[in-house]
């Protein structure tokens, strides 16, 4: 039975497996890359995450030791669903560190096969093997794990052929099936990654506009029809989100946003001018004014050079979907216009430009764009190397003409051994960029002494504050115990005399006992942010945020009490939650729809 099964896997998706090898195998070594831009939070991160999970929070929005102990909603800020996954593998018992190097392993291959399933729909099998594989190995894609680390937008990467593909099968034909698969591709994206949302949805509403462009032409009915189903399952992953994007939007302007995205965030600092596209140095630094940057920001000379070809290849004889590949060849341009300092007026006045943050970003996109075009050097050379009688096979997204993908006799023209060369061509060309900088895990990388180091490397750009504070903590009464490995003592008596014993300290609540013998004011060495309850033997009291920096602070009657701080829910959030869970019943109803009929 499993050799059965195993016999009816695609070859080619054996052929990416074991491509991948050279892209993630430097992660099997026993050490990690603690020096990588994000490297470090990429994995305290999810020491946070856990924390906040295993105190009973299903949707963890609160992380604890930010800000020398302070806390900080990172996770009402930051989309969880990468580390969701992390988690999972935590819980099977692997260790922090090899959670993420897991996931960077099963994004990688994610990528090449969500990028073979997409460009295989358009141009058929071999060049969906060779985008896959140049998907895996353009530089960019590299550099996001090997020197910027950049976990959660690796995770995303994964997901985007995904929901090309999934709005390119809508267009198609749609069907309440092909909506709800649209819908939920599109939603886990920003729950993935929220700024890869921002970056790559622009571009999906243009492709989106030119798919029913081309399959409706003229026919106002066809245009309404297509434009309603693909604007359907938007909606409904834009609900599916809810979420985390409902808290996001209302909850935001209670932290002091302009922090990051002033000084070494500002967007103005990173613009890429047009020879570094094409340098082929690779350095682990960072991005800074001007042209010397001190990490790669090349597109990739093998894959520039593949869609070169096939952009002259695509202009001699058309092929399925050739529009389709001069498209992405389009995108490509204006992306790499958008990414220099001539766009800078129009970064100026558009408003998501601040959470963008840096216009090199939009690499990520030409490492898609260019990785479709790459693929559709086959059907282009392929077209003008033979012209066949007959053409049948699957329909096509835009025309309905036969795809590639069965071309007939023209398929074979590129044999497979010259497929092959092609894609070892694209992995030599990359693969001086698959070392990274390996180092030892240190034991304090996987605690939470991890953020403090964080934080005390450089204050001014790393410790987080929230609305209410008037000045940026340089400190805690908390450092010095997390420095020397003691147990926290997360509250403490401001005014007034009396004792305070920790009962419980969690990723999202802390309890003490409180005895005094005449009244006292409590303070919790935490953010005042909306959701915190603190109740006095388990009643409900209110609390106000004391200067300087916005500490919840309470004021009690003389007596033994029990007071806790744990943090609620807010409108938004249950309004996001309500509407996420309505979305994800719709969606599993729309998938069953023809089996229900």
């Amino acid at each position: 039975m499993m050799k059965k099964l195993l016999s009816n896997i695609d070859p080619n998706i054996w052929l990416i497996l074991a491509f991948s090898i050279f892209a993630w195998g430097p992660l099997l070594t026993p050490a990690y890359f603690f020096e990588a831009h994000d490297a470090r939070h990429s994995v305290f991160f999810l020491v946070e995450f856990d924390q906040t999970f295993r105190d009973g929070f299903w949707w963890p929005r609160w992380t604890p030791d930010f800000a020398f102990g302070y806390g900080y909603p990172l996770f009402n800020l930051y989309s969880p669903l990468a580390f969701y996954a992390a988690e999972l593998l935590l819980l099977v018992g692997l260790s922090l560190t090899t959670a993420i190097k897991t996931m960077y392993v099963l994004a990688t291959i994610g990528a090449g096969l969500g990028m073979y399933v997409f460009v295989r729909r358009l141009y058929g099998s071999m060049a969906g093997l060779v985008a896959a594989i140049a998907y895996m190995y353009v530089p960019f894609h590299l550099v996001e794990i090997f020197v910027r680390s950049a976990y959660a937008e690796y995770v995303a990467l994964a997901l985007i052929p995904l929901v090309f593909m999934a709005f390119t099968e809508l267009i198609a034909k749609p069907t309440p099936r092909r909506v709800a698969l649209a819908g939920l591709a599109y939603g886990l994206l920003p729950l993935t990654h929220h700024t890869s949302f921002f970056t790559f949805t622009p571009f999906l509403m243009i492709y989106i506009l030119y798919l029913v462009a081309a399959k409706a032409r003229f026919n106002i009915k066809s245009w309404v029809t297509h434009a309603l189903a693909a604007a359907g399952a938007g909606l409904l992953g834009i609900a599916l989100a809810a979420i985390y994007l409902i808290p996001v939007v209302a909850e935001t302007r209670y932290i002091k946003v302009e922090q990051w995205t002033s000084g070494s965030y500002n967007y103005l600092q990173h613009f890429v001018y047009f020879s570094q596209l094409f340098e082929e140095g690779w350095g682990y630094g960072y991005a800074g004014p001007g042209a010397r940057d001190d990490f790669s920001l090349q597109l990739g000379i093998v894959i520039v050079g593949l869609a070169i070809f096939a952009f002259v290849f695509s202009l001699y004889r058309a092929y399925p979907h050739r529009n389709t590949a001069l498209f992405f060849m389009a995108s490509t341009l204006v992306v790499v216009l958008l990414m220099s300092p001539l766009a800078a007026p129009l970064w100026q006045i558009l408003p998501i430009a601040a959470l963008v943050q840096f216009p090199w970003r939009l690499l990520a996109v030409t490492a898609f764009t260019l990785s479709v075009v790459s693929g559709s050097l086959i059907p282009a050379v392929t077209a003008v190397s033979y012209q066949p009688s007959a053409i049948s096979g699957q329909p096509s997204a835009t025309t309905g003409q036969p795809s590639a993908a069965s071309a007939g006799p023209s398929s074979f023209i590129i044999h497979h051994s010259s497929i092959l060369l092609l894609v070892l061509i694209i992995i030599l060309g990359s693969f001086a960029y698959t070392t990274p900088q390996y180092t030892e895990i240190p034991a304090w990388a996987e605690t939470p002494l991890a953020v403090i180091n964080w934080d005390r490397a450089s204050i001014v750009d790393r410790v987080g504050m929230v609305s209410a504070t008037d000045e940026q903590p340089q400190t805690s009464p908390m450092e010095a115990q997390y420095l020397n490995g003691e147990p926290l003592t997360t509250a403490a008596i401001i005014a007034g005399q009396g004792t305070v014993e920790m009962l419980h300290h969690g990723g999202a609540s802390d309890r003490v006992r409180v005895v005094a013998a005449e009244p006292v004011t409590l303070q919790f060495y935490t953010y005042d942010y909306p959701g915190w309850r603190v109740t006095l033997d388990d009643q409900l009291i209110d609390y106000r945020a004391e200067p300087p920096y916005g500490l919840v602070t309470v004021d009690l009657p003389a007596g033994e009490h029990i007071v806790q701080l744990r943090m609620g829910g807010t409108p938004a959030r249950t309004a996001g939650t309500i509407i996420t869970v309505a979305a994800t019943i719709i969606i599993i109803g729309l998938f069953f729809w023809s089996n229900v009929r």
